[in-house]
């Protein structure tokens, strides 16, 4: 990948985040948090060795809207086909050992809270497929996380939001969860 498309990935999410009001430029992270959660992260240590293992893309439509649903639906059917996606079948949470997707969920399911479709997504696939949703998501709301091992952290702290932001049900999520298989 050449840096120049990296660079040009990175300055249209953030003229994005611009032209949507996704800025807030005074406050503190709590502004940034639509949970009930709150995280000391003046206490949090700077450099504590977090490695982002791969990704998750969640993609949010209101499921009782008719288009929203076939918007999402179609962004889904596309995704799949252009990046040859093959089912998750439960076999994976949070590591799998190639992309795939899941289920499309028709009602709020864990920290969810309306309908939405999700991709496991390896590092390596990264700038490829957040290239295409970012370029696709249309209507639809959009939510990527890194996957560190550290669940609730991931959702609700380093995650990026393309369109607006969900309350996401922090509750739903755990602090920790096991390295990936293939890291051990």
């Amino acid at each position: 990948m050449s840096i120049k498309l990296v660079f040009l990935t990175f300055t249209c999410f953030v003229l994005n985040l611009l032209a949507n009001g996704h800025v807030i430029q005074h406050g503190t992270i709590e502004d940034l948090l639509l949970t009930n959660h709150r995280f000391d992260v003046e206490n949090a240590p700077v450099n504590d060795n977090i490695t982002y293992y791969s990704y998750h893309i969640h993609v949010y439509f209101l499921q009782k809207n008719e288009n929203q649903t076939n918007e999402a639906t179609s962004l889904r059917n596309r995704f799949i086909e252009r990046f040859n996606v093959d089912s998750c079948n439960d076999d994976c949470e949070t590591w799998c050992p190639k992309i795939c997707h899941w289920d499309l969920n028709m009602a709020p399911i864990g920290p969810h809270p309306i309908g939405s479709w999700g991709i496991y997504l390896p590092l390596e696939q990264f700038i490829d497929a957040v290239s295409f949703i970012s370029i696709n998501h249309g209507n639809l709301t959009v939510l990527l996380h890194p996957n560190s091992g550290r669940p609730k952290i991931d959702h609700l702290l380093n995650a990026f939001w393309i369109k607006s932001i969900l309350p996401l049900d922090g509750d739903q999520l755990s602090d920790i969860a096991p390295p990936p298989p293939h890291e051990n």
